[in-house]
């Protein structure tokens, strides 16, 4: 069985190569509970503005996508703190 860190670590590589499928798209992931549909899927629809990856009947990967997500959020948002904060030190 694969731990779920290695899976959580394999799927931030993926988000972090700059595949041109992923490049300047949107991410959006939803999770869905549906009692007309018993089994667990993850659905993957390619626009040419967004990736939209529909979770359904499977909150774990909800949880495991939409965190990996978040994560590279703040990592870039830091990453363009720091590049503010050595840009004023240089001005100053």
């Amino acid at each position: 069985m694969i731990s779920k860190n290695k899976i959580l670590d394999s799927f931030e590589e993926f988000v972090a190569v700059p595949l041109s499928i992923l490049k300047q798209r949107i991410i959006q992931i939803t999770g869905f509970k549906s009692d007309f549909v018993s089994s667990k899927s993850i659905d993957v629809e390619l626009t040419d503005d967004a990736i939209h990856i529909n979770c359904i009947n499977n909150e774990s990967a909800y949880n495991l996508l939409s965190s990996v997500i978040y994560k590279k959020q703040m990592i870039k948002k830091q990453k363009l703190q720091e590049e503010k904060e050595n840009k004023e030190k240089i001005s100053a």
